[in-house]
């Protein structure tokens, strides 16, 4: 039997030519998902026609009037019917120049597609001419053409979208939600050109009046008074690569999305490949669904990219992915430890702090900086005393704010000690992985780690899969103290494994780091960090394991002596802090 579909199917007629107003009604629900599709477009026209200020007019969300009036350099009259032709362009001429893209708009398809929904009116003249001009156009169709007198730039105003499609209308979200975006896109391109002047003003009330200015002023003018000093600078360059901008500080981290602004040569982008590398590298100090805010600028040879991949731009292609991410990668890991470390939760507490506090309560000691003391504490190039019973350097005394010296072990996972501000408790597995994890770092350029050789050495049989990965570390792991020699075909002898370590498995211990590895490249993780995170994941001391007063000590002391101690490699916390203040709220004391 014949579908009801099929036979509809059967019946089409055949292939025809669609009419103009229906291809470009069909090219607008490409480009023009809502207002803030339009006003991006419009924007974007204004900054390629070099603008020095750009003013935007808003009514009803977008809805009633979206106008952009730029200072630019205007177009003629030809110029300006030409550009509500379908494919007209002045920025493309040959198929060579989707290559080398340089302005933000190239297409040809923004204004006929906005034009084919909506009602315009634009006035224009161009710089040095003697006269403007102006259009109205409804639906696409020119409905008037005269003379005006007008300076030099552009007026774009768009009147009633979607009113010939309200289906289309139907879809858009409330007007609270639909201003939003249109908020969205204003700072965006404020953000990526803070030395042009912008006003935004919706129903008649100006919302942002932001002078040229830099990216520090800038950001204070968006997101309020003091902000740029919540975040950390970006100035790097490696491989063609070149970022700046800046990321912010964990007290700026929400749990949720909005606030990440990431720019490819000046154009706002959207790429996963990008977002990763900010989330990898701030992964110490991002708590389980928490976002950073950053605005981030990268430079890359038009060449090495493709932006012709998203009818709206944006979405780009790499030509070489890894480059891209490793330099976003370290250009944020380059500024951790000198301004995350310092000015954010990770701070040090002073050895007085504690006395000082006691004497004097209008002393703030900052909180989550209180833990222990990390300027006692000297960095052993030795393996970890947890595995040897030498007693490392005591950062846990008194006078550094640990009112007495004893730790203890709670059902073989965590340890607890009593800090001045409360107590500490540390999950004993996460700690020591990071504490490994650091050593293991290092350790690719010092070679920190001793080998220590196997009685009986242990064959390591791979199947395909690991042995390729094998191949691709096997120098860094020598650097870790593992010595290991061909035995065969995909088998090999392990005759040396790092000196000390607590519990080793030898070649199951080295299967499970491949494997380990492997999942960690695939979170984007730097080849070297994916190694020393799946080395320390399988070296270090696990729950149930028993440790000395000693051992606690250390690895308490070694815990705070690493660069990132509150959180394991996998970003998973090592320490709960808990504040005398929330033990009494609990035991409902209220003195």
């Amino acid at each position: 039997m014949t579908s009801v579909a099929s036979s509809e199917r059967n019946s089409l007629p055949k292939i025809r030519i669609l009419a103009e107003n229906v291809v470009n009604q069909i090219a607008a629900g490409e480009v023009v998902e809502r207002a803030a599709s339009v006003l991006k477009e419009l924007v974007e026209n204004s900054l390629d026609a070099g603008a020095t200020r750009v003013q935007i007019v808003l009514k009803g969300s977008g809805r009633s009037l979206i106008q952009v009036v730029d200072d630019g350099c205007g177009m003629s009259r030809d110029d300006l019917l030409l550009a509500f032709e379908r494919h007209a362009t002045s920025k493309l001429a040959r198929a060579e120049d989707l290559q080398t893209v340089k302005t933000l708009g190239f297409r040809g398809e923004a204004l006929p597609s906005i034009a084919s929904v909506s009602f315009i009116e634009v006035r224009s003249a161009a710089t040095g001419a003697a006269s403007g001009t102006l259009l109205r156009l409804e639906a696409g169709r020119i409905a008037h053409d005269e003379p005006i007198a007008s300076n030099a730039g552009t007026s774009m105003a768009v009147h009633s979208l979607f009113f010939n499609t309200p289906a289309r209308a139907r879809f858009l979200k409330s007007a609270a939600t639909e201003l939003a975006h249109l908020i969205r896109i204003f700072k965006q391109y404020a953000l990526a050109y803070p030395e042009i002047a912008w006003t935004l003003t919706h129903d008649d009330a100006l919302e942002y009046n932001l002078p040229p200015a830099d990216l520090s002023t800038r950001l204070n003018d968006l997101f309020g008074a003091g902000f740029s000093d919540k975040t950390a600078s970006l100035q790097f360059e490696a491989g063609g690569v070149v970022v700046s901008g800046v990321v912010g500080l964990p007290e700026l981290n929400k749990k949720s999305r909005g606030n990440q602004y990431l720019f490819l040569n000046c154009r706002p982008v959207q790429s996963a490949l990008l977002h990763s590398a900010v989330r990898s590298a701030l992964r110490e100090l991002l708590e389980e669904g928490e976002w950073p805010f950053y605005a981030v600028f990268l430079e890359i040879a038009p060449s090495e990219l493709d932006v012709n991949v998203h009818p709206a731009k944006l979405e780009v292609k790499f030509a070489d992915e890894q480059r891209v991410h490793g330099a976003l990668y370290r250009a944020i890991r380059s500024v951790l430890t000198e301004r995350f470390v310092q000015d954010s939760r990770l701070a040090v507490l002073p050895s007085d702090a504690a006395e000082r506090s006691s004497e004097n309560p209008s002393v703030a000691v900052p909180q989550r900086s209180d833990l222990f003391s990390r300027q006692t504490v000297a960095s052993s190039g030795d393996m970890s005393p947890l595995t040897s019973g030498a007693r490392a350097p005591d950062a846990l005394s008194s006078e550094q704010g640990l009112l007495r010296p004893a730790i203890f072990q709670v059902h073989g996972k965590h340890l607890i000690a009593q800090i001045q501000s409360g107590i500490a408790i540390v999950d004993q597995h996460a700690a020591h992985e990071r504490v490994l994890f650091e050593k293991a770092i290092r350790s690719f350029d010092e070679r920190s780690f001793h080998a220590q050789q196997l009685l009986f050495p242990m064959l390591l049989e791979l199947d395909p899969e690991m042995d390729a990965l094998f191949v691709e570390v096997r120098d860094d792991l020598a650097k870790l103290g593992f010595q290991i020699r061909d035995f065969g075909q995909r088998t090999y002898s392990v005759e040396a494994v790092p000196a000390g370590l607590r519990r080793v498995s030898e070649s199951g211990m080295i299967r499970a780091m491949l494997e380990e590895y492997r999942e960690f490249r695939r979170a984007r993780f730097e080849p070297l960090e994916a190694l020393a995170a799946g080395f320390a994941c399988h070296a270090a001391i696990r729950a149930g394991d028993l440790l000395t007063a000693d051992e606690m000590t250390a690895l308490m002391n070694e815990l705070f002596a690493t660069r990132f101690p509150l959180t394991c490699p996998h970003g998973r916390p090592t320490v709960i802090h808990v504040t005398l203040s929330e033990l009494d709220r609990r035991f409902k004391r209220t003195e």
